[in-house]
């Protein structure tokens, strides 16, 4: 494909130039060397991409200082104008901002486009030829020539904010990703390995040193669960750190979830739509059974989630019973 590429832009480079030819065949180097270079290193360019785009920026300075140099050149014995020479220099000078703006880093990008596009802009007296052009009526001229410039580099950073913007949808998706990810963990294996932890401690007091041989083995399954729900809480603080919009996990048990469904479902078509108001509720267990090594990222996390959303969540003791509450505006 690179190779292919680079034949087909060295043939469009000698097609370009030999149409200058036919066109104005008397060549002028103090006027039409510039063309010749903006043509070549544009085909360059191209013809190498993508390893080439490191050196956007030096080529488009190069291009813009020869096309300066040529103008100064020509300016203290103008003869017959440019023609189709200026115009192809002004074309390339057009692209060559274009890939600037879009490809090159920052700091290239304020050092050379002003100034690529202000050489550009003069252009117009050479193309017009003598008696070179002087006052506001050069002016205007520079102004209204500039135009080629600024749409080559206002091309450019469109195409380099659209750029930005689907790395950011990228990064976003995989946030999202991330954040799933880390809730299914917390919300399926966290659970059944902390109750398991929970089930291996609740066999110790019950064995008590009637089994010791046994509550050697419980001793091991405690560690093991201990250490995975660890390394688990590791990864979840790894794929959720610094993350704010975490999905709202999913409820255990399905036939809550499809209660859970219907009625928001009702909320939404017979609501007035002011909000939803959602309270859970349960009671507090009067005896206190000792507390796994849990990941702690259920209730915050939720909360999190809330919050980004716009709405409150509350959860904890409400004498003797557990509330927890949520309310999301319309």
């Amino acid at each position: 494909m690179t190779r292919s590429r680079a034949l087909t832009s060295a043939l469009a480079a000698l097609a370009v130039l030999a149409l200058a030819l036919v066109v104005s065949p008397e060549f002028r180097p103090a006027r039409d060397t510039p063309t010749v270079l903006g043509v070549v290193v544009l085909a360059v360019l191209v013809g190498a991409w993508p390893h080439s785009r490191r050196w956007i920026g030096p080529a488009t300075a190069a291009i813009v200082i020869a096309t300066a140099v040529g103008i100064a050149n020509w300016l203290p014995n103008p003869t017959i104008g440019g023609g189709i020479w200026s115009l192809e220099l002004t074309a390339v000078l057009m692209v060559l901002l274009a890939l600037l703006c879009r490809w090159s880093p920052p700091a290239w990008v304020v050092a050379v486009a002003p100034v690529g596009v202000v050489t550009e802009s003069t252009l117009i007296l050479q193309t017009t030829g003598a008696p070179v052009m002087t006052g506001w009526e050069a002016v205007g001229a520079c102004v209204f020539w500039s135009l080629a410039g600024l749409v080559g580099t206002g091309s450019g950073f469109y195409l380099r904010h659209l750029d930005a913007r689907r790395a950011a949808a990228v990064t976003n998706a995989r946030r999202v990703q991330r954040v799933r990810l880390a809730a299914d963990l917390h919300d399926g294996v966290a659970h059944d390995v902390s109750a398991m932890v929970l089930q291996a401690q609740a066999a110790k007091v019950l064995l008590g040193a009637r089994a010791a041989d046994v509550a050697s083995v419980l001793d091991r399954i405690e560690a093991d669960g201990t250490r995975a729900l660890a390394s688990m809480q590791r990864s979840i603080h790894v794929l959720r750190e610094g993350e704010s919009d975490r999905p709202i996990p999913q409820p255990e048990h399905p036939v809550v979830q499809r209660v859970l469904a219907e009625a928001l479902r009702n909320a939404e078509k017979h609501g007035d739509g002011t909000g939803v108001t959602l309270v859970i509720t349960n009671p507090l267990p009067t005896i206190r059974r000792p507390r796994g090594p849990g990941l702690r990222y259920g209730l915050a996390g939720l909360a999190d989630e809330v919050e980004a959303a716009g709405g409150t969540f509350s959860a904890g003791p409400d004498g003797d019973r557990w509330t927890v509450r949520l309310e999301l505006p319309s």
